[in-house]
């Protein structure tokens, strides 16, 4: 990328000029080295940064956290701090709505489809109530009348005689009720953020599968064994698939939408959000004073004169008032001790969240408000305790002491009280007693307090003065903010398991099949001869499964089966018989059509790759990566390919055919067999089985030179062990008793000859839509079977060509035997024949392992049918380990250290085949062939005819020789160029 901007000759959207634009220094230079993926060239720089982002850990980490904080940041606040750290909160909210902010953005440029869709509406929605949790904004719209006064206070410049501070109880309760559905609408806006991290703990959990597994730690391979318990990999995490992502994103969706309705619906359904309940003791009591004080005033009119005032201070009503306002005082006390409270008491002021702070008039009306705090001039000084009089222990409700001095506390001069909320009201403070900077009710948060104001009053009385009581409800707030954050971890919790819960039975049945299923098919469609690996593996871990639930016992060791008595069967024979009467049968569920459907894929892919083969792989990849469309696309335009191409034939197949009728096909079979195995161990591949006939290939692209070199020896290799293998296999050796084989073929035993060559190829399918083979067209195919064909001629089981002999290490090479120069009727140029010499005869039959029979008269046919059921499980069992064993030995033979030339001098079967060849024999026909070669007939014909029975048997190349010099009465044509025209007929 930063050569592109240095350049300036392609922008990253794909544009010409684009690196101009960003500079060469610019900072989206090096975004693949911060993020680890490389940029696409058809996106804009911004829209991949922003891709990028939105599957960083990091944002989505800081995100979660910020998230947490928005759920219960507000409640920390008035749990954990005063009024003078809201500005501090207030900067916190502020970054988080930045960050919020700032992740729909990249999220609508990063995410397709998440523009305008539901979670883009979640997420704007959650970072727009954040604007509720500013102290500032929430106060200004659900605050009480003193921060309605506070803030008209703030706009203007004098004090305020009337105003926001004049509404009723009622009003407030309005606003309170308001502040509270905000609070529920707000959180459960927010709770439903956290719900998008269930879909994280899928992917959690596979990321600590990987990094736990042994499978994925740095330097170490685990690879597969036989008796590996693989039912763990049931559970193993696959990558999470589309139908997964819209399953988990609808659920959510509708536990989201579930989530909203019930929080914002539950508050509706509870009587106090349409009337209130019964006045408290606060209003009621306020009223009350209220009531009596304006009559008092209207009697008296102490304020007309010194004798109305004199009167009135000394008068009963003004001493049945002071008493009330003391009592009113007491019993709201914010003094009360709980340490102090005798166990007679019933209640105290304790057991309310809400105790007598503030305690003022409004307007500030100093005519009237002079005789609100209460004093009284009718009694001697000192003889009037309040704490003697409503702080005894002998109260059902105990209130104990208002300070030492209850009148110093409450009687105050009328000019000696504090101006409060702007000058709108004044009064005194309780508190202030405690704590200096508690002297006004703004002093609190409006949530941490609580407006009394009397309602039993005229309109013209409340706006020309009356009371303001204010609570201290901060231990209530503070409760409040613990529960309210309980509560969110609660739903949270209860959300999160609900949403897992929901899809757990979806995930179990449906989707995680899927996924299995779809892991399989990316496998199969990166490597679709894979499919037959994946098929074995599946089956053994239905034979692990089967044998831990008890369903399947171990397949029988047959020694330890020996040694079991007849006792000891009959036993449990008897046992199962009792237990199979006296319980009722086991049901045995039927199986899942997604479990039908996963073994269903398994056996299609396999077939296809049985059927295909691996020229057939990238017709079956193309089509199954092409998942948008049904349509099939078989003929798919051929490729050139270099590759070995191998073909061998069934020596009279035709008599055998005729012979065996019927049982042909598994004559056949039993070679192919034997053939397919040892190719497949040389990292060959089967391509066409016709009839008596086979064409292998051992593929060439793609590999460097050392792997080609390692590849021609091992199909030479391969082609050896095929011949021992047929030699000494017992199931083959039964055709040379055969009756009528031995009749029509006397001496009959199987034997191939086998054609080698090397070159290019078209790989492709070949055919039409109504049926196609998947194969290999080239000139150099049908030289390996014309290789083939003429084996016969030399009398030899292998030929092959200069061309792979060149491909073929030097120590594999000079094992060959060069027997000819040729040139085919059907080709041009000239070539030079090898065969490596094998006595194939030399090799003993593999002794037969057959399974032990059952003693006759001791086994019922149910226990016979269980011995077969056991002997088939094994034999699958035998095949899977094989298959491991098999790719274990391939594995170490593609090692740069495993030298093929080793396995002729070391393997017993092919040092058995070669004992006969000496190295005189060697020396003599090389001598003969280049006297041969050289035109001097007479010489080679004379060395040739020492060679032909020198090893007792025959030598089919000097007698084939020797034919071809006899039509030319042993000298050597004129124009004799050193190699001869083979016809291969």
């Amino acid at each position: 990328m930063k050569r592109i901007a240095e350049n300036g000759s392609e922008g990253s959207d794909g544009t010409a000029g684009r690196g101009n634009e960003l500079g060469k220094d610019s900072p989206f230079d090096n975004l693949e080295n911060w993020f680890g993926q490389a940029k696409p060239r058809r996106c804009t720089t911004f829209t991949w940064f922003c891709e990028r982002l939105a599957a960083n850990s990091i944002l989505s980490l800081v995100t979660t956290l910020l998230t947490i904080y928005a759920l219960i940041g507000d409640d920390m606040r008035l749990i954990f701090s005063e009024k003078a750290a809201d500005d501090t909160f207030n900067i916190i909210t502020t970054v988080t709505m930045v960050v919020f902010g700032l992740e729909v953005i990249i999220n609508t440029f990063g995410k397709q489809g998440y523009l305008c869709g539901f979670f883009f509406l979640l997420d704007f929605g959650s970072t727009i109530t954040l604007i509720l949790d500013l102290t500032y904004v929430s106060e200004a719209l659900f605050g009480d009348s003193i921060s309605s006064a506070q803030a008209l206070a703030g706009a203007s410049a004098g004090p305020v005689v009337q105003g926001p501070v004049d509404q009723s109880s009622s009003q407030s309760a309005d606003a309170a009720r308001a502040a509270r559905m905000s609070r529920v609408g707000t959180k459960a806006g927010r709770v439903v953020r956290l719900l998008r991290l269930v879909r994280l703990i899928r992917l959690v959990k596979f990321y600590q599968k990987n990094t736990s597994s042994p499978k994925y730690q740095a330097g170490e391979s685990v690879e597969a064994t036989p008796g590996m318990d693989w039912e763990e990999d049931d559970d193993d995490m696959q990558k999470e698939s589309a139908v997964s992502k819209k399953l988990s994103e609808m659920t959510t969706r509708r536990v989201v939408m579930l989530v909203l309705v019930i929080m914002l619906s539950l508050p509706f359904f509870q009587p106090g959000m349409y009337n209130d309940d019964l006045s408290t003791s606060a209003q009621y009591g306020v009223n009350v004073l209220y009531r009596r004080w304006r009559d008092d005033m209207s009697l008296y009119e102490p304020y007309a004169n010194d004798t109305a005032q004199a009167a009135y201070m000394s008068s009963k009503g003004r001493e049945v008032y002071v008493d009330d306002f003391f009592l009113y005082s007491y019993y709201h006390s914010p003094f009360t001790q709980e340490d102090l409270k005798p166990s007679t008491a019933v209640s105290s002021p304790l057991s309310s969240f809400n105790s007598l702070f503030f305690a003022g008039v409004h307007p500030d009306n100093e005519t009237l408000g002079q005789f609100f705090l209460p004093s009284f001039e009718g009694r001697g000084t000192g003889s009037y305790d309040p704490n003697a009089r409503f702080a005894g222990t002998d109260w059902l409700y105990y209130q104990g002491n208002l300070t030492s001095d209850p009148e110093a506390l409450l009687f105050v001069p009328y000019p000696n009280t504090t101006s409060c909320v702007g000058g709108a009201a004044r009064g005194v403070s309780l508190l202030a007693a405690i704590d200096a900077n508690l002297d006004c009710p703004e002093k609190l948060r409006y949530n941490e307090r609580t407006v009394i104001v009397p309602t039993a009053a005229t309109s013209a009385e409340y706006e020309e003065i009356h009371f303001i009581f204010v609570f201290d409800r901060r231990s209530g707030a503070r409760l409040e903010a613990i529960l309210n954050t309980a509560q969110t971890i609660f739903i949270c919790f209860l959300l999160g398991f609900g949403a897992m819960t929901f899809s757990q039975d979806a995930n179990r049945l449906v989707l995680t099949p899927i996924e299995r299923m779809i892991s399989k098919l990316d496998k199969i469609r990166n490597n679709p001869l894979e499919a037959m690996t994946i098929g074995d593996e599946e089956h053994h871990r239905e034979q692990v499964r089967a044998i831990k639930r008890g369903q399947q016992r171990e397949p029988n060791d047959p020694e330890s089966a020996a040694k079991r008595g007849c006792c000891s069967r009959c036993c449990s024979a008897t046992l199962k018989c009792i237990r199979r009467r006296s319980s009722a049968p086991k049901q045995i569920p039927e199986p899942m059509e997604t479990v039908v459907l996963e073994k269903t894929i398994i056996k299609i892919g396999s077939l296809l790759a049985l059927g295909f083969g691996e020229a057939g792989a990238e017709i079956i990849g193309q089509n199954m990566r092409g998942g948008d469309s049904a349509a099939l696309n078989a003929m798919i335009p051929g490729r050139r390919v270099e590759a070995i191409f191998g073909f061998c034939d069934i020596r009279n197949f035709t008599d055998a055919t005729e012979v065996l009728q019927d049982q042909v096909m598994v004559f056949v079979n039993r070679i192919a067999s034997v053939i397919h195995s040892c190719v497949n161990e040389f990292f060959g591949n089967p391509n066409k089985n016709i009839g008596e006939a086979f064409l292998l290939t051992w593929r060439l692209s793609g590999y460097s030179p050392a792997k080609q070199k390692k590849l021609a020896d091992m199909s030479l290799l391969s082609f050896i062990k095929i011949i021992a293998q047929i030699n000494k296999s017992p199931l083959l050796a039964e055709y040379r008793n055969h009756p009528k084989l031995a009749k029509r073929l006397p001496n009959y035993r199987v034997r191939m000859g086998f054609g080698l060559h090397s070159g290019w190829a078209i790989e492709g399918a070949i055919g039409s839509e109504f049926k196609i083979d998947a194969s290999y067209l080239s000139p150099n195919v049908n030289m390996a079977a014309r290789l083939e064909a003429v084996t016969k001629q030399y009398g030899c089981l292998i030929l092959m060509t200069d061309a792979i002999i060149k491909l073929m290490s030097v120590e594999v090479s000079e094992e060959c035997r060069i027997i000819d120069h040729v040139r085919l009727s059907a080709t041009k140029e000239p070539f030079k024949l090898y065969t490596y010499d094998l006595n194939d005869l030399a090799l003993e039959v593999e002794a037969a392992v057959t399974p032990p029979q059952p003693v006759q008269g001791t086994l019922s046919d149910g226990a016979r049918k269980t011995e077969t059921q056991n002997r088939e499980a094994a034999q699958k069992k035998d095949k899977y380990r094989l298959r491991h064993e098999r790719e274990r030995t391939k594995a170490e033979r593609w090692s740069d250290d495993f030298q093929m030339c080793f396995m002729l001098t070391r393997d017993a079967d092919i040092v058995t085949m070669r004992n006969k060849f000496t190295s005189e024999f060697f020396c003599r026909f090389n001598m003969a062939y280049l006297n041969y070669e050289a035109g001097e007939w007479g010489v080679a014909k004379d060395m040739l005819e020492v060679t032909r029975f020198l090893l007792a048997t025959e030598d089919g190349p000097s007698a084939a020789l020797l034919r071809y010099m006899k039509q030319y009465d042993w000298e050597a044509p004129a124009g004799w160029t050193g190699y001869r025209v083979l016809h291969d007929k």
